[in-house]
């Protein structure tokens, strides 16, 4: 008989497991405008060979990435067996350690000066140098503790823009997770938020607070230890509303999320399902979402 409670332990500890919800239906609406900083945003490659950074990412809702040279190295250094049981959207695998995760990322949100500049929270200062028309070829940046320096970048390739795609791009703050349970006789039913998630101790590892998607196919975790999770993301079926993510540049069928927003809330849901000689098992999870 199949051990729910040693299982349960493991998959609430990841909090999204695998395929599956219902597809933005007719009666769904989205309600949200155009983030504040869309028509800047994007993953900006540096191309001064010793520059200490790799890329400056902008996020469309005001949240930046800068990933350094010597820094977090989103392709796993050895191939993984992924288990859809130990896995999920908002859960790395265990070969990524939280721990190291901020090593050589910097994260955090930023603001436009009255004179046009960027100020990137505890990073620096940036202006924008634009090529031909609106593209952007370079930023001239201030470092926090350093002097300026001239960075020469290409944007790299986006999404196009459409509704849903413009409606995912933006930073989310997770307002809570419920997970349903079910197999042999026994179920669980639980929801849980920011302020209670710790009352799960031993059966949740952490809680992830906010979600950064990017039309460069960057999304970005940020947990409630300060920790971070970076990946990769792709529409699977845009007519369906799902997404495929991937946490080590590697697509696989079953790894796909269902988005369904409504208003300017967004669901995200996964379920794992299994149906074999030790029973029926289905674990579904629905993580609610609101524009950061």
């Amino acid at each position: 008989m199949r051990n729910l409670k040693s299982l349960f332990g493991i998959i609430l500890g990841m909090l999204l497991t695998m395929p599956f919800l219902t597809a933005c239906g007719d009666d769904e609406s989205i309600d949200l405008g155009t983030p504040k900083y869309e028509s800047i945003s994007g993953k900006y490659t540096i191309n001064n060979p010793s520059s200490p950074y790799k890329s400056i990412e902008l996020g469309a809702g005001g949240d930046y990435i800068v990933t350094l040279n010597n820094g977090y190295n989103t392709n796993l250094s050895t191939k993984v067996t992924l288990n859809k049981e130990t896995y999920g959207i908002f859960r790395q695998p265990k070969t990524k350690s939280r721990a190291t995760n901020y090593n050589g990322i910097i994260y955090g949100q930023y603001t436009e000066n009255s004179d046009g500049t960027l100020n990137l929270e505890g990073f620096g200062t940036i202006e924008i140098v634009y090529g031909t028309g609106e593209e952007v070829k370079g930023f001239n940046l201030t470092p926090t503790n350093g002097g300026p320096v001239t960075l020469d970048v290409t944007k790299e390739e986006t999404m196009s823009d459409d509704e849903l795609t413009n409606a995912l791009c933006r930073t989310w703050k997770i307002e809570k997770v419920r997970m349903i349970e079910q197999g042999d006789g026994e179920s669980y039913d639980i929801t849980l938020t920011p302020q209670d998630w710790e009352q799960f101790e031993g059966e949740i590892e952490v809680f992830p607070k906010e979600v950064l998607f990017s039309k460069s196919g960057t999304y970005m975790i940020y947990y409630a230890d300060q920790s971070i999770g970076i990946s990769s993301w792709k529409w699977k079926n845009q007519s369906a509303g799902t997404i495929y993510y991937s946490w080590d540049n590697e697509w696989y069928d079953d790894e796909f999320a269902t988005l369904s927003f409504s208003g300017n809330q967004l669901i995200i849901s996964e379920t794992y399902e299994e149906n074999d000689e030790l029973g029926y098992y289905k674990f579904e999870t629905y993580t609610y979402l609101v524009e950061k």
